[in-house]
């Protein structure tokens, strides 16, 4: 996939209040230019490495090229679509069937196996039929090297063993553009070097264009072209194909056709295998074998309708769970003595659907460097039960105190703050089997306290007071 950015922009405006003499204020509109008049274009198969320091601009405009963030002004053509002048919904479309995401973190769902894991955006977004996008996972899995991992759950993987479920995950829908957000920052050198040639080799056997953001030097060093961001500027370098790196590893196949015999073998084959030895003894046993083989396509048919219930039970479960409850940070509030008010949400987008939840489990992480520090949180609301049925929007409310000394600072001043809220869903206020494990990560810019507003709009050039957080995508 061809990618041109023209004249790419990113501001932030703020207010500044200043004395005008004899104690009147005067206020003067400003603005923060996150990255400024960026303009390249790529060829298909092309690996673009996106290099700078923290908040040089380089994640935010991965960022406004994987649709999450909307430019204040340029454009952004992927082939021939111009991606910011789609409607939400074609855009959400295009995101979905024409861009991968890897990011720093895997965010693996814990509860579900590997190819669980890879297969389920091809399940959610009705791409693939369930039987296909299972066939492909299997694929993509021994494609990274996970051939004997493939039914392990991500608490039973490595570092680098996770990462390569979540780079499957973002080929399952078969991809023309594949974005990679520091996907090698919390890994060692040895691991770090192995999820690169992998990405390279996938790019090369897939002819994929690849952009990757890294503070990495070595990593920038394989790939065509170089996009060095400073103070939301670009300069863009040509350099060595990635193609001449060496690697042991042979050139991958193609698995985005699965063939209908790789389709076949995913099916359910409960009951089968009797017809095989019909042959034997013909002359003698025919009519024995001739019912048995009656009454053993029957028994298949049988446990073949009953898997199938159980599948479709499941998947109307997970949708319910994953797809019809919303769930989010609603508000931070400051409190003082360094705590604040952290409220989450769960609303019910289905109303007609019943829907109950264990109260959740939230826990609070503030980044330190590579690593995430737990800080404390404790609920405010007065005891309840302990399944609810969700009716409507559902507000549940913490009081936190994330603030700790040498946070990382991505934005100026403001936290990297990692919220998660671990539930379980079911339809039923006593569940037998249908309960299913969700965990999400929401992720803000938390103000710190000791740090004076005029001190943050001197850096960031907020629209008014620097607001208390920052909402970001998940990654």
């Amino acid at each position: 996939m061809e990618v041109q950015v023209s004249q790419l922009s990113k501001s932030y405006a703020s207010e500044n209040t200043g004395s005008s003499g004899a104690g009147g204020k005067t206020a003067t509109l400003t603005k923060t230019d996150a990255v400024q008049e960026v303009n390249f274009t790529i060829a298909s198969g092309t690996f673009l490495a996106i290099v700078g320091r923290s908040g040089s601009g380089k994640s935010t405009l991965l960022a406004m090229l994987g649709g999450i963030c909307r430019p204040s002004s340029g454009n952004i053509k992927l082939g021939d679509k111009s991606l910011w002048e789609e409607s939400e919904s074609k855009r959400a479309d295009l995101r979905n069937k024409e861009i991968g995401y890897v990011f720093q973190f895997a965010s693996l769902m814990p509860s579900l196996r590997a190819i669980d894991n890879v297969a389920l955006p091809a399940l959610v977004s009705g791409l693939l039929s369930e039987k296909a996008a299972y066939a492909r996972a299997r694929a993509l899995l021994i494609q990274v090297g996970l051939n004997e991992r493939i039914d392990s759950y991500p608490g039973e993987l490595s570092g680098g063993e996770q990462r390569r479920v979540a780079i499957a995950r973002a080929l399952i829908n078969a991809p023309k553009l594949l974005l990679a957000d520091e996907p090698t920052a919390d890994l060692d050198e040895e691991t770090e070097a192995e999820i690169l040639n992998l990405l390279i080799e996938i790019k090369q056997a897939h002819n994929l264009t690849m952009i990757l953001v890294t503070h990495n030097n070595d990593i920038a060093a394989h790939a065509d072209r170089v996009l060095s961001m400073k103070k939301g500027r670009a300069t863009m370098s040509d350099q060595q194909s990635a193609a001449e790196l060496n690697t042991s590893r042979e050139r991958l196949e193609n698995i985005f056709a699965i063939s209908s015999k790789q389709v076949e073998t995913e099916k359910v084959s409960l009951g089968l295998g009797i017809d095989r030895y019909v042959g034997r003894f013909v002359l003698v046993l025919i009519p024995v074998l001739s019912l048995i083989y009656i009454i053993n396509l029957a028994l298949a048919g049988y446990q073949q309708s009953l898997a199938t219930a159980r599948q479709e039970e499941q998947q109307a479960m997970e949708d319910l769970a994953m797809s019809d409850l919303k769930a989010g940070v609603k508000a931070i509030k400051m409190l003082g003595n360094d705590s604040y008010e952290l409220e989450v949400f769960l609303r019910n987008s289905r109303g007609d659907k019943p829907m109950f939840v264990l109260k959740p489990a939230v826990r609070v992480f503030v980044q330190l460097s590579n690593n995430w520090l737990e800080t404390a949180a404790e609920a405010i609301d007065p005891p309840g039960p302990d399944v609810m049925q969700i009716k409507g929007e559902q507000l549940f409310r913490y009081k936190i105190k994330p603030t700790v000394a040498g946070y990382t600072q991505l934005i100026p001043y403001y936290m990297h703050v990692r919220i998660t809220n671990d539930m379980l869903v079911s339809g039923s206020k006593t569940p037998k089997k249908d309960l299913i494990e969700r965990k999400d990560s929401y992720y803000v810019y938390l103000k710190p306290y000791g740090v004076a507003d005029e001190a943050i709009a001197a850096k960031l050039k907020f629209a008014g007071a620097p607001p208390v957080y920052l909402p970001m995508p998940p990654h």
